[in-house]
């Protein structure tokens, strides 16, 4: 049986690997954001026979009780992130992360991150995790995920860890002066990266790339009925 110490050394090497054969080829090219992801251990999210499988560019599945989320492959949340332009200044708001990977990700580029879910389970299970890899600046906070966290914001990053059937009104509302918003949406059936960018009272959008993400069913539009 390995010992915890060989472990360790071949889970840097797996995260090592993520990076030079997965990340740089997807083209990530931000240094800060190859760096982070090549810190924080990826199977501390993941549990069960998935964990074996954390560094392989695969969506999976976090769970806490019977709560699941489904997780970006590491390829497609690191181009979502280097698409938001986290600054190390930024207050960050993360929608939708599940157990938190995402989060712990940003916590290392941003000054603080809110983490939000709806379900308590997730928040409880992700604040574990971040305390015992000592990330003390992201919070967990449980609510309706369309709805965000006014009270807490404006935020200079909004990050959506999955992809949209409409626009997220609410949430393009909590941006600050100069904030992104980053989410993945359909456009004429094909999944593509968006960033929003509040300047003044404007809006602005770019279509980015195309970029695979879970579906978050929870944006649908609500049907009309008509008589």
């Amino acid at each position: 049986m390995s010992s915890p110490q060989m472990n360790e050394a071949a889970t840097a090497g797996y995260r090592f690997n993520m990076v030079e054969c997965q990340l740089k080829p997807g083209g990530i090219r931000d240094y800060r954001v190859t760096r982070q992801m090549g810190c924080i251990p990826r199977e501390a999210f993941i549990g069960g026979t998935a964990r074996d499988l954390a560094y392989a560019d695969l969506e999976l599945e976090c769970n806490s009780g019977e709560a699941g989320r489904t997780m970006l492959t590491p390829t497609a949340l690191a181009r979502l992130i280097e698409l938001a332009e986290v600054q190390v200044e930024d207050a960050v708001l993360d929608i939708a992360g599940g157990t938190g990977y995402a989060a712990a990700v940003l916590a290392g580029l941003a000054s603080t991150v809110i983490a939000l879910e709806d379900h308590e389970g997730f928040g409880e299970k992700a604040g574990a995790i971040w305390q015992q890899l000592g990330i003390d600046n992201a919070v967990a906070v449980c609510g309706p995920l369309t709805e965000g966290q006014a009270k807490q914001g404006p935020f200079d990053v909004i990050f959506i860890n999955g992809c949209l059937a409409s626009e997220p009104s609410a949430l393009l509302a909590q941006l600050a002066e100069g904030g992104r918003l980053v989410c993945v949406r359909k456009v004429d059936g094909t999944e593509k990266a968006h960033i929003y960018r509040r300047i003044g009272d404007r809006l602005s959008t770019h279509i980015a790339f195309d970029n695979a993400a879970p579906d978050l069913a929870v944006f649908d539009p609500v049907p009309t009925f008509e008589f």
